[in-house]
């Protein structure tokens, strides 16, 4: 008999706690779409989510709502200034892979080829900046030089944190899968890429500590 109650308080605490990572999860995704509409408030707006994130990883307690918006406004002016350079560069990107669907051959390879590279890389050194954001603090240069030596460094996990993010092309493609993406489609990508960062971080908060003991001894 106990043994019975055990495995059904077990099972009522895993759907609890199941709940209440999709409520999370929901709740981010809305917020970070909602600030993300006006394009320039990408960068503050991703940092806010990571910051969440991790917050949900590390099992703090707090209102979702209130993290994310505290995160948004003391973030808003570095996040969005090193977020600018991106823009411009993703934009290009953009506009040749319009011209390439609308006009198929105007654009030869020898400009593709490179924008599509330059693309790429770009994302790869993107997707480290809002989270190094959320976790550490530092000037505009220090958090640029750490985003590109983690991007280079942990190579294999920046590609496996870039395949995460073609999730939410394949939700939103069709009408059925739309739903989807406009309740998960950035918050789950994104929890994935946090637990592929996460280790790295936690050395990184380690090192301080190690450098300390060794002082002492």
């Amino acid at each position: 008999m106990e043994q019975r109650q055990s495995r059904l308080q077990g099972e009522n605490n895993l759907v609890i706690r199941v709940s209440t990572m999709l409520t999370n999860l929901l709740l981010i995704n809305f917020l970070t779409l909602l600030t993300c509409l006006p394009v320039i408030t990408i960068g503050a707006s991703l940092t806010a989510m990571h910051d969440c994130l991790q917050q949900i990883l590390r099992k703090e307690d707090g209102y979702i709502a209130r993290r994310f918006f505290k995160s948004f406004r003391s973030n808003f002016k570095q996040a969005t200034l090193l977020w600018l350079p991106f823009l411009l560069i993703f934009s290009g990107v953009v506009a040749d892979v319009i011209i390439m669907l609308t006009s198929p051959g105007l654009l030869p390879n020898y400009i593709l080829i490179p924008a599509g590279v330059a693309g790429l890389l770009t994302l790869f050194i993107f997707q480290w900046l809002c989270p190094i954001l959320a976790r550490f603090s530092g000037s505009s240069g220090l958090v640029l030089r750490m985003t590109f030596l983690l991007a280079t460094a942990r190579f294999p996990r920046t590609v496996l944190m870039a395949a995460t993010l073609v999730l939410p092309y394949f939700a939103a493609r069709s009408i059925l899968t739309l739903p989807l993406f406009l309740m998960f489609g950035i918050s789950v990508p994104g929890m994935i890429g946090a637990c592929l960062y996460r280790p790295v971080f936690r050395e990184l908060e380690e090192e301080p500590e190690q450098e300390n003991n060794r002082i002492n001894v």
